[in-house]
């Protein structure tokens, strides 16, 4: 074996169950191997590898622009002279695999994922690479189109426009002014080619050698056989003992001229926000990370509870979202310096008051230097338990992917590669008073970015590069006098500690002697009014724990306006809701809250120890949120909600599956009788609402993980002392009963021509019955085959996808086909039959099958679609599942596999013959192409694909913090009048389809029959 030499094991959780191990090659290479347990039978396992050369974009030549860019794609294109262009990641991606590639300041980025069983053979494809690159002078051209088609995609960023504008504003000779993505005019225009040419072989030679380069390879591989295969490999990369340059000779109170944070700069936005944006330049960072300076005062300034400027400009309607720190990416951190900034987006209102948000601004920062070192130093330390938390958090494990590791991997010390930057080891009050000085020196740059002129200036300038508009002022005298005489604001104080940080992580089940406790949740409580269902956490071993509620009303069936203000409630109460909740955030808490068929579902994640206070935060805010309405409020969540409807309205998939609900009578009311009552609900109607929810309803609670059945009692009783709710009256209201389809075929068709959408949406859905373990496990077994890709490809030439539906005791199978063409009704007719005609098909290859590859299909299901849960997060999901739905069959996949085990091939020959599949078809037609296309309407179909898969509900991490990230909230704007007029037409016509729609499904399930009301009563561990 080539020469090694063994570095410190890097520090990890002790809930970390990867092992890592750190090496230096004889070649001088630095690795870091990373080998996971795999993720279990069921799933597939994938190795990665990020390989990082110490060469960037900052050791471009002046005259060659983008080189390293240019660089990075040439390395790969032709490695001998008969051999195709990337060949490596045709390679990858031919065996299932990913890779990508970027370009950083002062490092070239490639990695790949890969399927276990081509690691070895990804690996050798991409040694042979590297090592051996052509770079001829011919492949350049195609080289420069590729690094200017990247150029184009970016250009219209505007986060990329101000950070190069920035850099314009660089000292003589500072590597940070140049042009780091190049294009056709950096790499082109007046380039000689032959020199060039020169010029990319001189830059692989002296920088693409072993002893610049850095590797992470992580596999569920032994770590010795990583080990044996990353020295096998990378050992035949040859060194050259150049360095890279120094960057840190560069004095960083020097890089940038005075007009940095002499000039105010207005900046012409081509994204539809404004905002403006502080920029310090302070000392890279990095060498700070056990003390972290920056991360807590980007954390204390990005607070959005009392006393934060967040919550002082919200109140005033003024912004809409704050980001402060360091952007730990590229330009903002590397070796010369970093950038810290504070990033306001302001409203409409804040851009009129920009003198009062800068005025806040500028206090704001002036408290921490005002304030004790006793009260710094107490946020310090709670910052520290709070990320020592994160760190123990075993769902953040994962998190560390390769790309980021081999960054570390180069920039900190071996046994701090998982640490640094995440743990605050040290209190260092002498880093945090140098930054703090930093940031109350009047000596930053002011960037303030929006479509309108600020201050009346044309915009009368033009950044070389990506051609931004600007203009410059010499900083205002009003401004500098804020700046010098601002005075505390009592609104303005230092944040109290956060009541969301866990500090005890005792395991209940230890300490009460690993008792044998019962596979499946027990019930402990059941009233007329409540049941709650409990399971003490005996597998997973972490402290952590699910408070999931299910709150059932019979205001959701009563109309379609108590519907839409039933989604407007929610939006409200998480409104309400919303700064508890992002210190929550900070303390690894998350939550769900949202409507879910015929009541609410709350699903609460995270260290089991402050839990309670989530769930009490939401329910005080359910019965609260009445109170502190105000017609403001109302008027922009009205208008939110109503963008939410279109949005699903005009999606063909999601219209697919609204219709199918409505038809069943999975769902009461269409989506568009819930947009078109909003513009009828009056602020005293959405207080009634508030007021009558929690007056009438039931309860389902289920509490899982490190938890004990008396803190289970006690989260129940302060929700039910809270809610003070009242058993249900009329039982029907709170019964979604499923529809008997009739024995023809009937077709609901939508023709799309007013929603400007090529796609069409097919759907075939094929209604048993009543379903039971027997019936679902055979479907299960078929549903491999209407999702084998094998299969659609042959079989029908398209995509299709197919799941069961089960439903209120009803079972069922659906298929559906997107395609992204223009249909006809008569083509339509003809797709529907083609996918039934697909659907016999599969259903005879069982009959054809001989009994090995029976038994092979059957096996094949139990270890990838049956087997136990993985996560305390599958296991839960699937115990709530059982709780909502009212079947409490807890255990059912494993149920289902006991089943699927004891059938035969004759039992599923004789389903296919005896069962009744009635069909029911839905044609959503897309039309002619048009520009006005939704832009989002690709992510919302493909949310809408996977409808039925049950198990997709909760694969969230967090709620989406729209204020927070809050960007896109304000994206649209009004158009001018005339596209005003145009959009009315457009809703009238639109409004009109889907009511001729409503009215066909309203004709057709009058009359037929319905199955019978369900009625499941379940032991006290489940049935």
């Amino acid at each position: 074996m080539a020469e090694v030499k063994h570095l410190e094991d890097p520090h990890k959780s002790e809930n970390d169950r990867k092992m890592y191990k750190s090496l230096v090659l004889g070649n001088g290479l630095q690795v870091l191997i990373v080998s996971a347990p795999s993720v279990g039978i069921g799933f597939p396992n994938n190795s990665s590898c990020a390989l990082m050369i110490d060469h960037g974009s900052f050791a471009d030549p002046c005259n060659y622009q983008g080189l390293a860019h240019l660089l990075q794609h040439m390395v790969f294109m032709g490695s001998t002279p008969d051999s195709a262009e990337n060949v490596f990641f045709a390679h990858v991606e031919k065996n299932g695999g990913e890779c990508s590639s970027s370009i950083f300041s002062e490092d070239t980025l490639f990695s790949f994922t890969v399927p276990d069983e081509h690691l070895d053979s990804s690996l050798e494809y991409l040694m042979f690479s590297l090592k051996h690159p052509l770079m001829l002078q011919e492949t350049m051209e195609r080289a420069r189109a590729l690094v200017d088609s990247e150029f184009q995609q970016k250009v219209q960023k505007d986060v990329l426009r101000r950070n190069q504008l920035l850099a314009s504003l660089a000292t003589d000779g500072y590597p940070h002014g140049s042009f780091n993505w190049g294009n056709m005019k950096s790499l082109k225009d007046k380039v000689d080619d032959s020199a060039l040419h020169r010029a990319l072989h001189d830059a692989w030679r002296d920088n693409y050698a072993a002893n610049r380069m850095y590797v992470c390879l992580q596999g569920i591989m032994p770590i010795d056989v990583l080990e044996n295969m990353v020295v096998r490999h990378f050992s035949k990369l040859l060194r050259n003992d150049i360095k890279a340059p120094d960057l840190t000779k560069f004095d960083y109170r020097n890089a940038f001229r005075p007009a940095f944070h002499e000039q105010v700069f207005l900046v012409k936005a081509v994204e539809k926000w404004r905002k403006f944006e502080l920029t310090w330049v302070l000392p890279n960072m990095r060498q700070y990370y056990h003390s972290n300076p920056d991360k807590l005062l980007s954390y204390l300034i990005e607070y959005k509870g009392n006393g934060s400027l967040y919550a002082y400009l919200e109140r005033r309607h003024w912004a809409h979202y704050l980001h402060a720190g360091i952007d730990e990416t590229g330009f903002n951190l590397h070796s010369m310096h970093s950038f810290f900034k504070v990033d306001i987006g302001l409203t409409d209102e804040g851009f009129q008051h920009i003198d009062q948000v800068l005025s806040a601004t500028f206090a704001f920062l002036k408290v921490f230097s005002n304030c004790s070192s006793g009260s710094l130093r107490q946020l310090y330390e709670q910052q520290q338990k709070s990320k020592v938390a994160e760190f123990r958090l075993p769902d953040r494990i994962d998190k560390h992917d390769v790309d980021e590791l081999v960054f570390k991997s180069k920039y900190y010390p071996p046994k701090d590669i998982l640490t640094a930057r995440e743990l605050y080891f040290d209190t260092d009050e002498q880093h945090l008073s140098v930054l703090i000085g930093h940031l109350n020196s009047f000596k930053f740059n002011l960037m303030i970015t929006s479509q309108e002129p600020c201050e009346g200036m044309p915009y009368d300038k033009r950044e070389e590069w990506l051609g931004t508009e600007y203009t410059t002022l010499p900083m205002p005298a009003k401004w500098k006098k804020l700046w010098i005489e601002s005075e505390p604001i009592d609104e303005l104080f230092l944040p109290v500690a956060n009541p969301f940080v866990a500090h005890d992580f005792k395991m209940f089940w230890n300490e009460q002697g690993k008792p044998t406790l019962p596979p499946y949740p027990k019930r402990l409580v059941k009233t007329d009014t409540c049941e709650l269902w409990f399971r003490q956490d005996d597998k997973f071993g972490k402290p952590q724990a699910y408070l999931c509620f299910f709150f059932i009303t019979p205001l959701l069936s009563q109309s379609a306006k108590n519907a839409a203000m039933c989604d407007l409630y929610v939006s409200l109460v998480k409104a309400h809701v919303h700064k508890e909740m992002v210190l929550a955030k900070k303390a690894n808490l998350s939550y769900c809250f949202m409507v879910y068929d015929n009541g609410l579902r709350l699903f609460v994640k995270g260290y089991n120890e402050k839990l309670h206070l989530i769930v009490e935060a939401i329910v005080e805010g359910m019965v609260s949120v009445g109170a502190t309405l105000c017609e403001c409020l109302l008027t922009t969540y009205l208008e939110m909600q109503g963008e939410s409807y279109l949005k699903l309205l005009k999606c063909p998939s999601q219209l697919a599956t609204d219709i199918l609900a409505r038809v069943l009578g999975e769902n009461p009311w269409a989506t568009i009788d819930q947009y078109k009552s909003l513009k009828d609900i009056t602020m005293e109607d959405l207080k009634v609402f508030a007021q009558k929810l929690p007056q009438e309803m039931y309860i389902k609670a289920l509490v899982q993980g490190n938890y004990t059945e008396e803190s289970a009692h006690k989260v129940l009783n302060s929700v039910l002392s809270r809610l003070k709710c009242e058993p249900i009256k009329d039982h029907r209201l709170v019964e979604n009963r499923i529809v008997k389809l009739p024995q023809h075929r009937p077709v609901f068709c939508y023709d799309t021509a007013c929603l400007h959408t090529t796609t069409t949406t097919i759907t075939n859905f094929y209604q048993i019955g009543a379903n039971s373990l027997r019936v679902e496990a055979i479907l299960d077994l078929l549903n491999t085959l209407f999702n084998s890709p094998d299969l659609y490809l042959k079989k029908l030439g398209e995509e299709i996808n197919g799941w069961v539906h089960v439903k209120n005791g009803i079972v069922g199978y659906t298929l559906t086909v997107n395609l992204k063409e223009t249909f006809e009704e008569d083509r339509a007719k003809q797709m529907q039959n083609e996918i039934e005609v697909f659907r016999c098909k599969v259903c005879m290859i069982p009959m054809q099958m001989e009994a090995k590859c029976f038994a092979s299909w059957v096996d094949d299901l139990l270890h990838w679609g049956l087997a136990p849960a993985l996560t305390l997060l599958d296991e839960v999901a699937e115990n709530f599942r059982e709780i909502i739905g009212g079947d409490y069959i807890f255990g059912r996949r494993q149920k289902k596999a006991d089943v699927l085990r004891t059938l035969t091939k004759s039992d599923v020959i004789r389903f296919l013959f005896d069962t009744d599949w009635r069909e029911l078809s839905i044609h959503v037609i897309g039309h002619q192409p048009s520009d006005t296309v939704d832009e989002e309407e690709d992510d919302v179909e493909d949310e809408g694909e996977d409808e039925g898969e049950d198990e997709d509900e909760y694969e969230y991490e967090e709620e989406d913090d729209v204020k927070e990230e809050g960007e896109d909230e304000y994206e649209y704007e009004e158009e001018d009048d005339v596209e005003e007029e145009d959009d009315v037409e457009y809703e009238v016509e639109y409004e009109h389809e889907l009511e001729v729609m409503n009215s066909a499904i309203a004709e057709f399930r009058s009359g037929l029959e319905i199955y019978p009301k369900r009625s499941v009563e379940p032991c006290a561990e489940g049935n």
